[in-house]
């Protein structure tokens, strides 16, 4: 009876144990996915939902989701995002400008700049004023700049004065333009502000040369900073 006992057992443990290698071999062979384990095959591996929802989700506690080994390109792989932006904000935003037609207007004037989406841009200005121009005894002294305000609670302040150009006019209409690097976070807001010494004079633009202002996104852009003569560095990679 004993000789019986120990006999099933060692049947018993040899089941075990060749179930257990089965297992461990079958991720090798294809015949299972073992979780925790490395899975090889040598063929291509298809994953197929017969149902509603995704085949495949991913999901990582820390780290990305997914890694692959090497940078070849994956046809038919739609991203959500690049570089933090949407497609949409790709086809859309890269580049928008806003032009302003004048028919009469005297003296200076402030142009609120529709809002944009957070991120970095380089914003540009350019304003010709037909008839503002001034006279030798009397010059017309024109300043333009771009006004960003940001909120703090409810109070909304001036966060900075971009591209500020001054122009003495004197005979000719005067043209100003400016550009400079321009960071938006969520509640600022933007205005084209010009100002002139001869407050009462009338201007207009003509057709071909409206009030423009453009923004170029540049969310990725490698920003060199330094005092004239030194060598620039990497103050930051502007990235949304």
């Amino acid at each position: 009876m004993q000789k019986l006992k120990s006999g099933l057992v060692a049947l018993t443990v040899g089941i075990v144990l060749l179930a257990a290698l089965d297992w461990a071999a079958s991720a090798a062979t294809g015949r299972a996915f073992v979780l925790g384990r490395w899975n090889q095959a040598d063929h291509t591996t298809t994953l197929k939902n017969t149902g509603q929802g995704v085949a495949l989700d991913l999901r990582a506690k820390k780290g990305p989701a997914l890694k692959v080994n090497n940078g070849k390109r994956i046809a038919k792989l739609n991203a959500d995002k690049l570089d933090g932006l949407s497609g949409e904000e790709y086809k859309k935003n890269r580049n928008t400008v806003y032009a302003w037609g004048v028919t009469t207007h005297t003296g200076g004037f402030t142009q609120a700049i529709p809002p944009q989406l957070p991120g970095s841009y380089l914003i540009t200005f350019n304003v010709q004023m037909t008839g503002a121009a001034g006279s030798p005894d009397n010059p017309n002294v024109i300043n333009c700049r771009i006004v960003q305000s940001g909120v703090s609670g409810t109070v909304v302040f001036t966060k900075g004065i971009l591209a500020d150009t001054q122009v003495t006019s004197v005979g000719t209409p005067p043209a100003l333009n400016g550009t400079s690097p321009l960071t938006v976070v969520a509640g600022d807001s933007l205005a084209l502000d010009c100002t002139m010494t001869r407050n009462a004079q009338q201007w207009s633009t003509t057709q071909y040369q409206p009030v423009l202002v453009s923004l170029l996104r540049t969310d990725g852009t490698d920003l060199y900073v330094a005092p004239l003569g030194r060598t620039a560095t990497t103050l930051k990679r502007s990235s949304n």
